[in-house]
């Protein structure tokens, strides 16, 4: 590992640990957390579990429409991968098309088929993610609680989004731009641009249902920890789990460690949570369930991935 590398990784781990040890504790006391968290069901519990397994599988529907020829396994395999790697380098979204691209190249997926499909992923769920802060505001818009702040982040997420949306429509109407933006990509267009305008829809169903099994767990983890819908609404916890999405694509901490807690906690006590100690809890957890299990699925395809390389490697080498 690069000396650069590991210094960003030790900084975005000082940083981590600042806001945990010296933030986190001003908001609400860790111990009143704690006995919040030993407060949750087994009911719940079994919920909160299964909709981290929705979470994981929902991963491999978006890859699967624009490479039809992966399995459902090699689909899971290095997305999996992939998350949970990004989850822990530092980079953000950059390092993990490249992860995805290396993967594919594992699977015997083609340069040009994985590199399409890697950009295509990556385009149409950082736009979707910029995009569900306006829809989240437009939401709460009728019960006059949101703050200057939000919306001003609100509009800096809708306004990149709508840049993304009309680069992407330049980029396939137009061969000049498409020109512009290399010669691989002139060649990529003309050959992938009939396949995508049949499996847009498709795709973009696919990586919504991907991004809402994750607010599905940040809503059940507000209510297993006692947060009630009078409190927080459904419109509302989807607006801060929209901002705490957005903050996560920023390459500040690895999978926005830190910063993605403190974006959510402070997005739900501007809404009138009074309890500071329930809202703590229900971030934690929902953290806790979005990334422990994908950590645990992804390194293990890691060591799957592995062995299929080193199998294939040895089948080749045999004939």
């Amino acid at each position: 590992m690069r000396l650069r590398t590991v210094l960003k990784l030790g900084l975005g781990v000082g940083i981590v640990a600042a806001l945990y040890l010296f933030v986190l504790p001003r908001i609400a006391d860790y111990s009143a957390v704690g006995h919040q968290l030993g407060t949750i069901s087994s009911p719940w519990m079994v919920a909160l579990a299964a909709g981290a397994l929705l979470d994981i599988v929902t991963t491999a529907p978006p890859w699967r429409v624009l490479l039809p020829q992966l399995s459902w396994l090699g689909a899971l395999t290095f997305t999996q991968a992939s998350t949970a790697l990004t989850s822990v380098l530092p980079g953000g979204a950059p390092v993990g098309m490249a992860l995805s691209f290396g993967f594919l190249k594992r699977l015997r997926v083609s340069s040009g088929e994985a590199g399409f499909a890697v950009a295509l992923t990556g385009i149409w769920s950082q736009g979707l993610i910029l995009l569900y802060p306006l829809v989240g505001a437009v939401l709460v818009l009728g019960t006059g609680r949101l703050s200057g702040t939000t919306l001003a982040i609100v509009g800096a997420s809708g306004g990149a989004a709508g840049v993304i949306a009309l680069l992407v429509v330049l980029a396939f109407r137009s061969p000049r731009l498409a020109r512009r933006l290399g010669d691989r990509f002139t060649q990529l267009r003309s050959e992938q641009l009939g396949a995508l305008r049949k499996r847009w829809p498709a795709l973009t169903l696919a990586t919504v249902a991907n991004h809402l099994s994750a607010y599905l767990v940040f809503e059940l983890s507000l209510r297993a920890v006692g947060i009630t819908v009078s409190e927080i609404p459904p419109s509302e916890s989807f607006l801060a789990w929209s901002i705490g999405r957005a903050i996560s694509t920023l390459p500040l901490t690895p999978a926005g460690a830190g910063f993605v807690e403190l974006g959510l906690i402070g997005t739900l006590v501007g809404f009138g949570a009074v309890n500071h100690a329930d809202v703590v809890a229900a971030v934690l957890l929902y953290r806790g369930v979005i990334v422990l299990p994908t950590l645990l699925a992804g390194f293990t395809s890691l060591v799957l991935l592995r062995y299929r390389t080193a199998s294939t490697g040895s089948s080749r080498g045999s004939s």
